[in-house]
C-alpha cells in the first residue's frame, strides 16, 4: 500500500490543511491529519468540528492507503525534507516516511475510522463566484470582526446574497467594513447568514492569485457553507445570528468632506503614531481649509509629534480623534490613490470611501467606518 508523491506537492497540500488543526482540543483525533489514497490522488483532511478542509493532489501507488497521524509532527518533518520523491507506507497504524536522500522515520497514527467525516450538506443555495471577487469581499470586511467572544454574532462576517448582488459586512463596534458587488448570482433564495472568519481567511490564503477568474463553487444550507474547487473543499459551520442592524450606525448627514492622497496620509499617520499611547493609539486630526494637521501627544513618555499635509477640504475647522492603528488598517485595504472622509461632529462616526478617477473603474460599493476617540487633553 505504499504511495509516492513529490515533496513540493505534499507540503503544499499540508500547508493548505494545517491552519484548520485546532491549537488545543480535548479530542486527540482532531490534532491529526487524515491521509487517504484513492486511485491517483492523495487526499488530506483536517477538522476542528466547526471547520473542515479536504485537499487532494497527484500521487502514485498501489493503495488502499488510509491513516490519521499527528498533523504538527508530520507537517514539520515534511517541511524539513529535501525536494524530491517521498514514499509513504503504513504498517498497521504506523506511518512510514522514506525519501531519496536516505531519510526515514515512523510516526504512530490512529485508526482513520475514528476521524470525523464531512457534514452532510443539503442541496441549498448553490452558485459560483470568481476567486478575485470572493477574496475582495473577505479582505474588505474581515479586518473589522470582533474579538469579543461574549458577542458571538459579531465574531463573524455577515454575508448577504440575492440574485442581483452579494456583499459582506463586519463590525466590532469601533470600526466597520462593508463591500457589495452588483452582479447576477443564480441563487434559489436570498441568503443572510454569519460565516466564520477562520474559514474564509483560510480560503484567501489558498486561493490561486495567479488565476483571479477561477470559479469557486459555493453551497449554503441552514447550518453550513462549503467552498469547492477541483482539488479543495472547505466546509464551515455558520454562526448563529441574527446579526445586528449595522445600517443604524452609518450616519446619513455628513457635511464635512475631505479628499486626501492616500499615500501621503498613510505615511504621515505612521510617522506620528510611533509616539502614540500604546493603549488608545490616539491621533488628533485638525482640519482647516486646504490643510490637515495630524498630532500625537504622549505624556507618559514625554513625546510629541505633528505633521501638516495638504488636502482638499473647504469646510469649517474641525477637530476629531482616531485610533491610529484602526485608521491605518482601513487605509491599507483601500487600493485607490485617494480617499474621502465624511464627518459631522467630534463624536459621530467618520465614513471613509475610496475615490475613483473614472466611474467605470468602480467595481464594488465599498464603505468603511471608524468611530472617533474622545480627546481628553488638548493636543
Amino acid at each position: 500500500m505504499a504511495i509516492s508523491i513529490q515533496k513540493k506537492d505534499l507540503f503544499d497540500l499540508m500547508q493548505k490543511a494545517y491552519p484548520i488543526i485546532p491549537t488545543k482540543s480535548s479530542l486527540q483525533i482532531l490534532s491529526n491529519f487524515k491521509l487517504s489514497f484513492t486511485g491517483f490522488h492523495l487526499e488530506i483532511c483536517a477538522t476542528d468540528l466547526d471547520h473542515y478542509m479536504r485537499v487532494s493532489g497527484n500521487a502514485s501507488g498501489d493503495g488502499p492507503f488510509d491513516i490519521t497521524v499527528n498533523a504538527k509532527k508530520v507537517f514539520e518533518i515534511v517541511r524539513e525534507l529535501p525536494d524530491g520523491l517521498i514514499n509513504l507506507d503504513i504498517d498497521e497504524t504506523v506511518l512510514l516516511i522514506n525519501c531519496e536522500n536516505g531519510f526515514s522515520c515512523k510516526i504512530a497514527g490512529a485508526d482513520s475510522r475514528d476521524f470525523p467525516g464531512f457534514p452532510e450538506i443539503s442541496s441549498g443555495n448553490e452558485f459560483e463566484i470568481s476567486s478575485s471577487t470572493l477574496k475582495d469581499l473577505i479582505l474588505k470586511s474581515s479586518f473589522a470582526v470582533s474579538k469579543d467572544e461574549t458577542r458571538v454574532c459579531l465574531c463573524g462576517i455577515l454575508w448577504e446574497i440575492d440574485n442581483e448582488k452579494t456583499g459582506m459586512v463586519a463590525t466590532d463596534g469601533h470600526r466597520l467594513g462593508s463591500v457589495f458587488y452588483n452582479s447576477s448570482f443564480s441563487v434559489q433564495n436570498s441568503f443572510n447568514g454569519i460565516i466564520s472568519p477562520k474559514s474564509v481567511l483560510n480560503m484567501v490564503r489558498v486561493i490561486d492569485s495567479k488565476n483571479p477568474d477561477e470559479k469557486i463553487k459555493v453551497n449554503i444550507d441552514e447550518k453550513y457553507v462549503t467552498f469547492s474547487t477541483p482539488n479543495l473543499t472547505m466546509c464551515s459551520k455558520l454562526i448563529d445570528g441574527p446579526y445586528p442592524d449595522y445600517t443604524k450606525v452609518i450616519p446619513r448627514n455628513n457635511p464635512k468632506n475631505a479628499i486626501i492622497e492616500k499615500a501621503i496620509l498613510q505615511n504621515a499617520v505612521r510617522r506620528v503614531s510611533v509616539l502614540s499611547n500604546q493603549k488608545t493609539h490616539l491621533v488628533k486630526f485638525s482640519f482647516s481649509k486646504g490643510k490637515l494637521e495630524i498630532v500625537v501627544l504622549n505624556r507618559d513618555i514625554g513625546g510629541e509629534a505633528r505633521e501638516i499635509i495638504d488636502i482638499d477640504y473647504d469646510g469649517d475647522n474641525h477637530i476629531i480623534g482616531f485610533n491610529g492603528q484602526y485608521l491605518l488598517e482601513i487605509i491599507d485595504i483601500i487600493k485607490e490613490p485617494k480617499i474621502r472622509l465624511e464627518m459631522n461632529t467630534q463624536i459621530s462616526a467618520c465614513l471613509i470611501f475610496p475615490v475613483y478617477e473614472k466611474e467605470e473603474e468602480k467595481t464594488s460599493e465599498d464603505l468603511f467606518l471608524i468611530m472617533p476617540l474622545r480627546i481628553i487633553e488638548e493636543i
